[in-house]
């Protein structure tokens, strides 16, 4: 009979979360891991089996601690133009905020691991599917309401505003100053605001 265990699966998870969110894959390695798990290298691969196994634990955390957050408002039925207007003013005040360089893990994956490794594939599109589907809900909500012109077609206003969302998170995560990541912010609220029956 082994010992019990010492650590919360998600509180060890979300540990690893943060290093790769900072570090990427490559770069942190399974000491590191377990080091700040504060756990031993035995406990974490009888846990997640494997160092992607706990990558892949850490995306499935971050899509439900972080992403639902971000996005969930979107997703409900009374989402409109003014819940999407409030998406791009957390992505500035994101975008000012000291640890803004981290930029949105989901895209860091995008960029390191999706060509490579068939998990962070579907992990990358199952996000943007996610993406497109809230945005796409608050878009088809306003255009009910007579918020937008009937001509809109929200599908494409939706595709415009993933790809928008994910170019911020790459600037972010590349260092570029403040002000060009916030006036590209304005930029696509203007959009909106030029979309208004």
């Amino acid at each position: 009979m082994g010992r019990p265990k010492t650590y919360e699966r998600e509180n060890v998870t979300r540990k690893a979360m943060q290093l790769f969110w900072r570090g990427g894959f490559e770069a942190t390695s399974t000491q590191n891991l377990a080091a700040q798990m504060g756990i031993n290298s035995y406990s974490l691969f009888a846990e997640f089996e494997s160092k992607q196994g706990l990558y892949e634990a850490a995306l499935a955390l971050y899509r439900r601690e972080v992403v639902t957050h971000v996005f969930g408002a979107l997703l409900q039925p009374d989402a409109g133009l003014e819940t999407l207007d409030q998406l791009l003013n957390l992505f500035a005040d994101r975008a000012a905020a000291p640890d803004a360089a981290l930029g949105c893990l989901a895209c860091n994956v995008a960029s390191e691991r999706a060509a490579s490794d068939p998990a962070s594939h579907d992990y990358v599109a199952s996000h943007i599917d996610y993406m497109d589907k809230a945005i796409l809900n608050a878009l088809r909500n306003a255009k009910a309401r007579g918020e937008l012109p009937p001509q809109t077609v929200c599908e494409t206003q939706s595709k415009r505003l993933v790809a928008t969302l994910i170019g911020l998170s790459v600037l972010m995560r590349a260092g570029v100053e403040v002000a060009f990541v916030t006036g590209a912010i304005s930029a696509a609220q203007a959009g909106l605001e030029a979309l208004h029956a």
